[in-house]
């Protein structure tokens, strides 16, 4: 099974771009994910129909972008690291299916997750097809907090399951392992489902300050559980396999 010397990084930070307090520098998130033994960490911002949390449109996504792309070149000219800091974000589902950033945006970033952050409370057939219609755009790489849940706060959204693994399956969108340890969403249950359905899982801290990218230890703990290995999990990948991974049509990942 998965172990924790397996994580070679980290795809759910957020930095001081959606705080402006700058509890979570980029600089000081890359340089934790080193110590950590990453090869590679994603700054994964929140987008602009999130307007509590300062969410990025379109023309601050290229700028972060822009800011992203400086600091690598520090990495791999300066320290000749093989680390690599990889731009993607959290954009929201909308109540339609649809996604609040453009899809020109979209293709420009490393990766994209995208996760529902409204009207949680859906019927089960509604909040299924939303998911769906999201796994369908070829832009969105990662289904984040796949069931939505706070633990001992807000339970599960309704969803058919199976038919999310199906369709996940069939256009390659991975299913988020959300490590914080009031979320652990996938559940073990529905991580060894995805496992059998051969869904590939991704695991992520959602990061809201440098001390939680510890969380991790918590995803692992949970992907165990639920008996994935570590061919299951994308975090495993060396940062060749990683950009490999993403640049490949989504139908043909799995």
């Amino acid at each position: 099974m998965i172990k924790q010397s397996d994580i070679l990084g980290d795809f759910h930070c957020h930095s001081h771009w959606n705080y402006s307090h700058g509890r979570g520098m980029i600089e000081k998130i890359a340089k934790k994910a080193m110590e950590l033994g990453y090869k590679h960490v994603g700054i994964s911002d929140h987008t602009k129909a999130l307007g509590i949390e300062r969410g990025l449109n379109e023309k601050e996504l290229a700028k972060q972008s822009r800011e992203i792309a400086k600091i690598n070149t520090t990495y791999d000219v300066v320290q000749k690291s093989c680390f690599r800091i990889l731009h993607g974000c959290e954009a929201n589902i909308l109540k339609n299916g649809s996604i609040d950033i453009d899809d020109e945006a979209l293709s420009k970033l490393d990766y994209v997750i995208a996760g529902a952050h409204s009207a949680l409370k859906m019927p089960k057939e509604e909040m299924t097809e939303r998911i769906i219609m999201a796994m369908q755009n070829p832009h969105v790489d990662i289904i984040a907090h796949p069931t939505n849940r706070v633990i001992g706060h807000r339970e599960e959204s309704e969803i058919d399951f199976d038919k999310i693994l199906e369709v996940a399956r069939e256009t390659g969108t991975l299913l988020e392992i959300n490590a914080n340890p009031k979320r652990l969403d996938l559940k073990a249950s529905n991580i060894k489902k995805a496992r059998v359905a051969g869904v590939k899982m991704i695991l992520g801290t959602d990061a809201h300050r440098i001390n939680q990218m510890e969380f991790m230890k918590f995803g692992v703990e949970e992907s165990r559980r639920g008996g994935a290995e570590k061919k299951d999990i994308v975090n495993t990948m060396s940062l060749e396999e990683v950009i490999k991974f993403f640049k490949k049509p989504k139908t043909k990942r799995f």
